[in-house]
């Protein structure tokens, strides 16, 4: 990801979060041990299948994410929610990277984990369509489980915060610039130049934060 707040590092706000924030927040910034969930095999399948799913190709953050999902499944957290025509998470998880697999070499003669990107994007696709056959539960089904956990996890780790400008906990410290484009002074502001750039290569956004929309623009918050 190109950040646009650069030099941002949302770890450098700290010292304002409560130990317990700290303590939760620093530790998924710490490399795993080996998992305790998954096989090494599909370890490494997790790493790869979040890389593909989130647009994100560091090796060290997605060691991280996967390393956190495994924990979540090894402790057996659960969810706030579950569909309730799909099998536990931790079975539907082990269903589907072995159905993945299946379909990787039923394809291509080769695993899932040594596909090209475009080979891997063109099965993903296949997969989150279901125009696959699996043996059980829906292709299409475990695509939905598997790209929603890829984002809640990945977007949990402190240095994508940094990368999308996103200020951390809030607590005890707390938001007192409440009105529409205002931000507090320890929020990072936004390099509207980089996202011209963006913008301009049709990466998004559509408007920019001095679009009417958007209010009062954020470079100018504070003044």
């Amino acid at each position: 990801m190109n950040s646009m707040y650069p030099g941002y590092d949302v770890m450098a706000e700290q010292a304002h979060w409560d130990e317990r924030t700290r303590r939760i927040v620093a530790d998924r910034l710490v490399k795993p041990s080996e998992p305790r969930f998954f096989t090494s095999t599909e370890f490494t399948c997790i790493q790869v299948l979040i890389g593909a799913l989130v647009g994100d190709a560091d090796e060290g953050r997605l060691l991280r994410v996967a390393g956190q999902l495994d924990e979540h499944l090894a402790k057996r957290r659960g969810q706030g929610y579950h569909p309730t025509h799909l099998p536990d998470e931790e079975v539907l998880w082990r269903y589907g990277l072995g159905e993945l697999e299946r379909t990787a070499v039923a394809e291509y003669g080769r695993s899932f984990v040594a596909l090209t990107p475009l080979e891997r994007d063109n099965l993903l696709l296949q997969v989150q369509q279901g125009t696959v056959t699996w043996a059980t539960v829906p292709a299409k089904d475990f695509f939905q489980h598997a790209l929603l956990s890829a984002v809640d996890f990945f977007f949990s780790q402190p240095d994508i915060w940094s990368e999308i400008g996103f200020g951390g906990p809030a607590y005890p410290r707390g938001y007192y610039r409440l009105e529409s484009g205002l931000k507090d002074p320890w929020e990072p502001v936004l390099n509207t130049e980089q996202m011209q750039k963006r913008r301009g290569a049709g990466l998004g956004p559509s408007s920019m934060p001095d679009d009417p929309v958007h209010g009062v623009a954020v470079g100018e918050a504070g003044e």
